[in-house]
């Protein structure tokens, strides 16, 4: 059943073509790894992305989480997981020093892979908003939505922003390579406090690290002819 369906550019050939979105089975699992791998082959850093293991992969296809696929014909060109981790040591409810229930609440935005002939179609975009629909009408336990991003990889950073994710915590994760945590609550707001921005350059983390430890969270991503800079704010004091 096709959950969407649309336009999108073909780059290379500057072509419009259509396409749908469809959640993904075990069948497929074939056509994800030719995604993933592709494009892990294409990455000057692999650090950048965080590939799935097979297993990884079986447990989310086997109601594990959501996995949506974007086709054009029979061609996989985008995909975009979420993961329920539960009792999982990875749950980053464990980061968070959430409660054991309320890490049973977690819901993690997994791996984003859009093949590189039909960027800048915002289909990562495209894909989120289908998957958060399919988590509401699905299911509504999850209340902590969260995930792990490279500070390199600035298309996701600017993905998660989009979404009303913010930076909480970074943090060495997968054998030692530095994330940011983003974390957005599903249910409740955290309004920012906007007298309190503080604009530090995407390269600088170690400031980074040094404001979310005082109590800062990542807000946005502004990008200049200066350079990029993630923007900083204290949350609102509650009432």
């Amino acid at each position: 059943m096709h959950l969407f369906q649309g336009e999108l550019t073909h780059q290379p050939t500057d072509t419009v073509q259509q396409f749908t979105v469809r959640q993904l089975d075990q069948e497929d699992e074939g056509l994800f790894f030719e995604l993933q791998n592709k494009i892990s082959e294409g990455l000057e850093n692999p650090d950048m992305l965080q590939p799935l293991t097979k297993n990884e992969l079986l447990y989310i296809l086997s109601e594990g989480g959501i996995m949506l696929g974007a086709f054009v014909n029979d061609h996989l060109i985008g995909a975009r997981a979420l993961l329920y981790p539960g009792e999982d040591s990875e749950n980053i409810g464990h980061d968070l020093e959430l409660p054991y229930y309320e890490r049973m609440k977690v819901v993690h935005q997994e791996i984003s892979l859009v093949h590189t002939d039909y960027r800048g179609n915002h289909l990562q975009q495209t894909l989120a908003k289908v998957l958060m629909q399919q988590l509401k009408y699905t299911n509504d336990f999850f209340t902590h939505l969260c995930c792990t991003v490279s500070p390199l990889n600035v298309p996701s950073i600017k993905d998660k922003f989009s979404q009303g994710l913010m930076i909480v915590q970074m943090k060495e994760k997968y054998e030692g390579i530095s994330r940011y945590i983003f974390y957005k609550h599903l249910v409740n707001d955290f309004p920012v406090d906007t007298s309190s921005y503080i604009y530090i350059r995407l390269d600088k983390t170690s400031r980074h690290r040094d404001f979310l430890q005082k109590g800062y969270v990542g807000i946005w991503l502004d990008q200049t002819e200066l350079g990029d800079w993630i923007v900083f704010a204290r949350l609102k004091e509650k009432n």
